[in-house]
């Protein structure tokens, strides 16, 4: 009997000084999104688009395409323009760009060399009309599947998301094919995730 008793307290001793494993926390765990399909929406001349974001039934962003005249340089715009709203933000660099990203790029709520404006218009991409010829301008002419950091502001706290986006100049379109937004504030995106 003598043996039994120390036997089972030797266990006790054993097991209660055995430390289980810990399991590492997630690192770099990214953020709940949430999702919007856009439905490939073209945006042409005269054929503009906005959504909302977070589902409150007010547009919080605007793709639309604009033609301006500049009779001093003889010459036409075509504009193709993301716009922001009130409480909505787009990035911009100080002569009014925005980055285009690659799927994974981080979206922050600092962005160095960047802003976020609110009631925001950037032309993202513009076709020059001469009587010479025509070309194109802007960072997001070659887009194909690139991606537009956006920022929406809630009670006083900053959301960053995403908008996906393709360029075809050679039928003047843009395409909107989704949207997402992080439901954790002041967090780190990754574009496209």
């Amino acid at each position: 009997m003598r043996h039994l008793l120390i036997f089972t307290v030797a266990t006790l001793l054993l097991t209660a000084c055995h430390k289980q494993p810990e399991r590492p926390s997630p690192v770099n765990q990214h953020p709940q999104m949430h999702y919007l399909d856009l439905g490939n929406a073209e945006v042409k001349y005269l054929q503009g688009k906005g959504f909302d974001i977070n589902g409150d039934g007010k547009t919080d962003f605007w793709f639309h395409v604009q033609l301006v005249g500049d009779p001093l340089l003889q010459r036409d715009r075509l504009q193709f323009i993301a716009s922001s709203t009130i409480h909505s933000n787009l990035l911009n660099d100080p002569d009014d760009h925005s980055p285009v990203l690659n799927r994974m790029d981080p979206i922050s709520p600092i962005m160095v060399g960047y802003d976020w404006w609110e009631i925001s218009a950037i032309v993202l991409t513009e076709k020059i009309m001469m009587i010479a010829g025509s070309y194109w301008e802007g960072a997001w002419k070659n887009a194909v599947h690139k991606y537009l950091p956006i920022q929406l502001e809630t009670q006083g706290k900053n959301y960053q998301g995403w908008v996906e986006l393709t360029f075809d100049m050679d039928k003047e379109k843009l395409i909107l094919h989704r949207a997402a937004l992080c439901t954790e504030a002041e967090k780190e995106v990754k574009a496209g995730y």
